[in-house]
């Protein structure tokens, strides 16, 4: 590989994981919970993008495209899994919703009751529960490893910069480099969306929806591609 080929494969990397995904979407989600959680998340997301990066370099790559219903069988795991997190997400986001109506239905009623200053002061809504790191960090792994994003960019894209003999010195620098280039974005990201953390908490069970939504669309594509592709 010469030199031109690997910036080439940089920028195309850079482009690749700054586009707006399932990665992104989640590591917004989990962080809207807690720095922590996000971080963890965007460090589950890089092992899964390790292990993609790796498998390539390996012949991942090249047997999907010698072998294109590898490609399908994939595309219908992940959108089976990608569609159960897009449910999940949204019934999270709808439980939120009600239990933030049912907290300031309640304090409504307490301010109409007790008067004075104290009845127009509005009651605290207790923030989401963050999730443990660990699972912050499964999650992470889970989600790229079902990202359609992540199964076509490396099915396809990033053959083309993956040639036979190469040799191991040239693999290593490819790894090494598109793996800190991706933790730095990506946890980069997780630490400047708990900046937004005030506005994000109060619309926390929009950004479950809207998550859940994304992800469920996006699941059924893969699925009818992939069903389509073995039939």
């Amino acid at each position: 590989m010469a030199t031109g080929q690997l910036l080439a494969l940089i920028g195309v990397w850079i482009a690749a994981i700054a586009s707006p995904g399932p990665d992104v979407v989640q590591i917004a989600r989990l962080g809207v919970k807690s720095r922590t959680a996000g971080v963890a998340c965007a460090v589950g997301i890089m092992v899964g993008n390790t292990f993609w990066i790796t498998a390539s370099l390996l012949g991942l790559s090249a047997l999907i495209q010698a072998v294109p219903e590898i490609l399908a069988v994939l595309q219908l795991v992940g959108g089976a899994y990608l569609l159960w997190m897009g449910i999940g997400a949204i019934r999270a986001g709808l439980a939120a919703r009600k239990n933030t109506a049912g907290a300031s239905g309640a304090g409504n009623m307490d301010g109409g009751a007790g008067g004075g200053t104290e009845a127009i002061a509005a009651p605290d809504v207790p923030r989401a529960a963050a999730l443990p790191t660990s699972k912050a960090f499964r999650i992470g792994v889970a989600t790229n490893l079902a990202n359609p994003k992540a199964v076509l960019f490396f099915g396809a894209v990033f053959a083309q910069f993956v040639t036979p003999g190469m040799g191991w010195e040239w693999m290593l620098v490819i790894l090494l480099t598109l793996v800190v280039i991706g933790v730095v974005w990506f946890v980069g990201f997780a630490v400047l969306v708990d900046k937004f953390a005030g506005f994000l908490d109060r619309h926390g069970h929009v950004v479950d929806v809207v998550t859940g939504v994304i992800f469920a669309a996006l699941a059924v594509w893969m699925l009818v591609e992939g069903a389509t592709s073995l039939l």
